[in-house]
């Protein structure tokens, strides 16, 4: 019998590995940024890579989504943080409309935390500060933007080469890097478990007494 893509993706084992859940309800922090923290860690702990990765989702002025995977920064008590050019798209599109969606998937430790929030430029100090703690190679790359299409792969290689020549020392911090930060208004937490019956919290925003509640949600 022939095989079709839907028998093939159907058969790809989910949560295959996963344990007994190690979710705790009881307990719960009052802020949910920390325990974020805390999954981010935990899940590097299992093994799982680029733990520290996540998705981050925008909205264009004329309402059209895209996601990119990145790299958070930092966390404080109220924000996450990421880094990129405010002329990229990412960054034109948060200019037009500054809410925005982060997904971390950790598919080793069987968890998943959806974010949503709003996002706004730190400030140059904070953007320059960033951009010197980051690598040499990683500098030299932020300066390739163009608006545009690429030629080819030479021309990106070329034009890599001429920056490390230009710039032997320093780095200098492009005027358009940006350090942003993400203020949630929801964070929610997912653990994986083998019988479906997954385990879900949920904090929201309480904008009249100014902190946070939180929920357990049916699976």
């Amino acid at each position: 019998m022939h095989e079709t893509m839907r028998d093939r993706l159907r058969s790809i084992p989910v949560f295959a590995d996963v344990g007994t859940g190690h979710f705790q309800d009881h307990e719960l922090p009052d802020n949910p940024l920390p325990l974020v923290g805390d999954w981010i860690l935990a899940a590097g702990a299992t093994g799982q890579r680029e733990p520290h990765a996540m998705s981050l989702c925008t909205v264009d002025a004329s309402g059209m989504p895209s996601s990119r995977v990145l790299i958070v920064k930092d966390i404080d008590d109220a924000s996450l943080f990421f880094a990129t050019l405010s002329d990229s798209r990412k960054g034109r599109d948060i200019a037009a409309n500054p809410r925005v969606a982060a997904h971390f998937h950790w598919p080793v430790a069987g968890r998943q935390i959806r974010i949503t929030g709003t996002a706004a430029d730190c400030g140059r100090a904070a953007s320059e500060a960033d951009f010197a703690e980051r690598g040499r190679g990683s500098r030299l790359a932020a300066h390739l933007h163009r608006p545009g299409p690429l030629p080819d792969r030479k021309a990106a290689l070329t034009e890599y080469e001429r920056l490390d020549a230009l710039y032997p020392d320093e780095v200098p911090c492009p005027p358009t890097w940006t350090l942003y930060a993400i203020t949630p208004t929801e964070v929610e937490f997912w653990e994986a478990s083998v019988d479906r019956v997954h385990h879900r919290l949920v904090y929201r925003r309480d904008a009249a007494h100014g902190g946070w509640r939180h929920e357990l949600l049916w699976p």
